[in-house]
């Protein structure tokens, strides 16, 4: 039974549930990549697939825009994995189950895959389509949420066409012509546990999380920056132990849930417990409107886990304390653009090891640099190692773009009105395919998404219908 087969435009929510039922984390891409090539093979088209599951799709020219120059389509295959705590939902193994609200296709206890899927599904409908298009050369990347890696092992000679159109934006009418560059950080330190001791379970949840560079202006809470917090008032006033330490999923999600295993010397669960009621009501306080489901909670029941000393344990909360995250600059050009942040993505601990992940972004290689060496510099005073990986560069926008010329002239003539222009803070794979490949105009565009990245995600019936018109005619008339 299909759930989307009654909404329009059909044909882009029928590919869009094909793909749904396919399982594609980020670094999970093989069944979609064998998807996208029996695709192919069906109709006749040629296409290439690498050794990361790129995969491109070439399709000649048809109707009155046979005759055009050629265009790049590109979308990446890969979704980001998350879900409720309540959610049994195994993203490697089960479909997702689209569900209808109104005006927007949701998913309430996981992530969509809206984000990209609907730019996948927008170009499997063209392939599959009777409609005029110039030559295509269709582009699938993968492992986009993680790094960017599909795109970073992309093969300059696939692509032939100078003209991109990146399928990744999720604000209709909102044309995108520069986007952030960023770069992963992980800092680790040595640790030595105790012999196993009684440990209560502390947890941060209920927070709104988000994409880190679309939401990180948004003043949301860091359930790691929270637990930093709790871990140093409990540090200070119970003398607690540190007995295990988890917070995070992705490097590109503001972190949602957070939490630490913790011993008492002394007897003080119960004191301990009416100070995080205490804190919490201040957390509250200071995230009025912005995060109200806020929670912090101390199970009763015990478990045995080797705890570190008391110095190590302060010296790990006051690093989370001390760690940047969040805005650091706005552009003095563009008017309400973050152009540097950080986000501090992932907290782990081993039995040897206590690690750190963030990424920094920005579009200008100095300004992201300069960030790093200070997240190093507080490394260095907390006793972790520092390195570096993940960077890729930025989109530096081109207010002379051709393809940016007639694209506005095709949106105001459809739509009666203009397109907002603006650079974004989010990594786009358009920096990168821009660089390997060299002499590239580039755009990117879409329809309403919301949400993305965290569960609830969702994307709009109505935008889409009207994008997939504007979509349509642009492919018939771009010259």
């Amino acid at each position: 039974m299909r759930i989307l087969e009654n909404i329009e435009p059909k044909i882009v929510w029928y590919w869009f549930e094909e793909i749904s039922r396919i399982p594609r984390p980020s670094g999970e891409e093989e069944k979609i990549a064998d998807f996208l090539v029996e695709f192919a093979k069906k109709r006749g088209l040629e296409y290439s697939r690498d050794d990361v599951n790129n995969v491109l799709i070439r399709s000649a020219g048809t109707g009155k825009a046979a005759d055009h120059p050629g265009l790049v389509l590109q979308a990446h295959v890969d979704i980001v994995p998350e879900k409720t705590d309540e959610s049994t939902h195994n993203h490697s193994e089960d479909p997702i189950i689209p569900v209808i609200e109104g005006d927007w296709v949701i998913s309430p206890d996981t992530t969509l895959g809206a984000d990209n899927g609907i730019g996948v599904a927008l170009m499997l409908a063209v392939l599959d389509s009777r409609n005029a298009h110039p030559p295509l050369e269709c582009l699938f990347t993968t492992d986009e949420e993680r790094g960017l890696t599909g795109a970073d092992n992309l093969r300059p000679g696939w692509i032939n066409f100078r003209r991109l159109i990146n399928l990744d934006s999720e604000d209709e009418g909102v044309f995108t012509i520069g986007c952030a560059g960023g770069m992963d950080i992980h800092l680790s330190m040595p640790i030595a546990r105790s012999e196993p001791v009684d440990c209560y379970h502390l947890k941060i949840s209920g927070l709104k999380g988000g994409h880190s560079g679309m939401e990180i202006d948004k003043n949301r809470g860091n359930a790691i920056r929270f637990l930093g917090r709790t871990l140093r008032r409990l540090c200070v006033d119970y003398n607690c132990r540190i007995a295990g330490i988890s917070g995070g999923t992705k490097r590109n999600a503001i972190p949602r849930n957070a939490s630490a295993f913790i011993h008492f010397p002394h007897d003080d669960s119960d004191q301990a417990g009416e100070c995080l009621n205490r804190l919490l009501e201040e957390i509250v306080l200071e995230y009025s409107g912005i995060e109200d489901d806020i929670f912090i909670s101390m199970n009763n029941e015990t478990v045995r886990k080797g705890a570190l000393d008391h110095e190590t344990g302060l010296r790990i909360a006051d690093l989370l304390l001390a760690l940047p995250h969040g805005v650091e600059k706005k552009s003095g050009v563009i008017k309400g653009l973050v152009e540097t942040s950080v986000n501090l993505a992932i907290v782990s601990m081993s039995d040897e090891e206590f690690n750190i992940e963030l990424t920094v972004r920005s579009p200008i290689a100095s300004a992201k640099k300069a960030l790093g060496d200070r997240i190093a510099a507080v490394a260095r005073f907390s006793g972790c190692s520092f390195s570096t990986g993940g960077s890729y560069p930025g989109w530096m926008p081109d207010s002379n773009s051709k393809l940016l010329e007639k694209l506005i002239e095709i949106y105001t003539e459809i739509s009666g009105r203009k397109p907002e222009v603006e650079s974004v803070h989010a990594g786009l794979e358009c920096g990168i395919i821009g660089e390997r490949i060299g002499n590239m105009d580039m755009i990117s565009m879409g329809p309403d998404i919301r949400d993305v990245h965290i569960p609830g995600e969702r994307a709009s019936i109505s935008s889409l219908q009207r994008f997939w018109k504007f979509f349509l005619y642009l492919l018939e008339t771009l010259d």
